[in-house]
């Protein structure tokens, strides 16, 4: 891996010793012509999985008692989320918890903050209505997101559209010539996210039942392709 990013730097740093010593794009060379193009592609599809951020807590006079109310909307928590998630415990992360005594009062309040990763986007909104029945639970953001195997088809994807797009662009900067490519440095690559849901700061019980709004994401990788021609 080490030897590949070598080669990739050593590669993208010809790219641009060229296109600075060629403004124009092209220089000649042993009967040769050389274009260097910059240009990118972008793949959408609808996210898969998603993930739920929630936080609970529970109060009580002594932090023996606030551990133990938060333990028991914990337990129905999970109990709830079980069927969400295949019933893969693992699914369940805790990412936060903190006890502490409640400003200007005798009482503790113990709250965790914990992430749920739900292999099907479709039963976000189910899981939502019902983790709104359950008292003392916060939903703070739910995002979703394309899972492993959607990532890997998407950026060959937009692979294939940048370099598509790259090519067009040096048949046209070559004045129609039959162009070959000498080297590809994929130069950027980023995924689209779409905001989803967020309702920080809500309890429940809640008066109306809340949705998730799904929507398409895109992943884009951007080439920068050393063509010839003569």
């Amino acid at each position: 891996m080490f030897i590949i990013a070598v080669v990739a730097i050593v590669a993208m740093a010809i790219v641009l010793v060229l296109s600075v010593l060629y403004p124009n794009g092209a220089f000649q060379n042993q009967g040769l012509t050389y274009i260097t193009v910059t240009a990118s592609g972008t793949s959408y599809a609808y996210p898969q999985s998603a993930t739920l951020y929630v936080s609970m807590n529970g109060t009580g006079a002594t932090s023996e008692i606030a551990t133990a109310n938060l333990s028991l909307t914990l337990n129905e928590f999970n109990y709830t989320v079980l069927k969400y998630i295949d019933s893969n415990t693992s699914r369940i992360r805790t990412q936060s918890y903190s006890l502490q005594k409640v400003w200007n009062s005798s009482n503790y309040e113990a709250t965790e903050l914990v992430s749920v990763s739900v292999p099907q986007v479709q039963n976000v909104t189910a899981l939502l209505a019902t983790l709104s029945l359950i008292q003392d639970v916060y939903i703070n953001q739910v995002s979703a997101q394309f899972t492993n195997s959607q990532v890997g088809q998407l950026t060959q994807s937009a692979l294939a559209l940048a370099l598509q797009n790259a090519t067009s662009q040096a048949t046209v900067l070559s004045g129609n010539n039959t162009v070959k490519i000498r080297n590809i440095t994929v130069s950027r690559s980023y995924v689209y996210p779409f905001p989803l849901y967020s309702n920080a700061g809500l309890s429940s019980p809640r008066s109306q039942t809340p949705i998730f709004f799904n929507g398409r994401q895109g992943v884009e990788e951007q080439v920068t392709v050393l063509y010839s021609y003569s």
